[in-house]
């Protein structure tokens, strides 16, 4: 909280690998110690995406946070939840930009100090950042002392796609649109938080907040913690998602097994990897099919 080097920082990097891969990227968010991103990856490259942006996060942190302790930052491998049909993508949407409200911050978005992309993505705004390429600055410097930091800076441009399904929409009647959908949604999480006696905290404590503070309480998690697999807002195709996702599981294991084992003709499922072998590398197999969204959730 309260650090907007670190957030630019981290901004910049999303533009940078969003336009890297060649993803559509619907809303990000940073929430004090976790991010949540709404993304889909026409290219299949989702692992690489945030293999670089988790990367660069952990060593913006180290940059710009003076009480970071060292060590490493993520607590776990960020958690994918698949996003099947557009209804589910836009609820996970307004999930993601109302979470300053869900959380008992501000009772109104324009109250939040930090930054949300909400403004951004439902009028089609650009916003720029600098991104530094420290790898390629600090590689040179090692043999040339005199080389020009300013070289190394690039001009970042941070955009999000509209989201699927008002595409025909004008900017203005989709601006409208989106902002009477987010206001319905707010007023019921301050209703039901009002009435079970919670509060919020106010833009004035927000930011007393110093830089680097840990929360007082935070969600944690394990590797083997259960999470959603499926968000949708539909039960039955949760439920029917949630089918294809564990037998595609099972597939994968029990032909995972079986190459390891030394059969190299055995067929994986669509859409997954070959296990790397030690002494070797493989070739990624084919992947066939894919799901329109992903939301993802990183957390210290």
């Amino acid at each position: 909280m309260n650090n907007r080097p670190l957030e630019n920082a981290i901004l910049g990097y999303v533009g940078k690998f969003a336009a890297r891969y060649d993803i559509k990227l619907y809303a990000f968010a940073i929430e004090g110690n976790h991010t949540h991103c709404v993304a889909d990856f026409p290219g299949l490259n989702r692992a690489a995406f945030m293999r670089d942006l988790n990367s660069c996060i952990a060593r913006s942190v180290r940059r710009l946070v003076p009480k970071f302790p060292g060590g490493p930052l993520w607590g776990r491998r960020y958690s994918v939840e698949l996003m099947p049909a557009p209804e589910d993508v836009e609820e996970y949407f307004f999930y993601t930009v109302l979470q300053p409200v869900k959380d008992g911050l501000v009772q109104q978005l324009s109250d939040y100090p930090g930054y949300n992309c909400f403004r951004d993505a439902i009028w089609g705004m650009k916003r720029k950042f600098t991104v530094v390429d420290w790898a390629r600055y600090n590689s040179a410097k090692r043999y040339n002392k005199s080389i020009r930091f300013d070289d190394y800076v690039r001009h970042i441009t941070l955009k999000y796609e509209r989201l699927p399904g008002y595409e025909k929409l004008s900017q203005a009647a989709y601006a409208k649109m989106m902002m009477r959908k987010l206001e319905e949604r707010r007023q019921k999480i301050v209703a039901d938080r009002l009435k079970v006696g919670l509060s919020f905290m106010g833009r004035n404590r927000l930011l007393t907040i110093e830089p680097g503070s840990l929360p007082v309480s935070t969600k944690t998690s394990s590797r083997y913690s259960h999470r959603p697999r499926i968000l949708a807002v539909d039960h039955k195709r949760r439920a029917e998602y949630r089918d294809w996702y564990f037998s595609t599981l099972q597939q994968y294991i029990d032909a995972s097994r079986r190459y390891r084992q030394g059969d190299r003709k055995v067929r994986f499922p669509a859409g997954t990897f070959l296990p790397l072998l030690f002494g070797g590398s493989d070739t990624p197999a084919s992947a066939e099919t894919r799901h329109p969204s992903n939301k993802f959730q990183n957390g210290p």
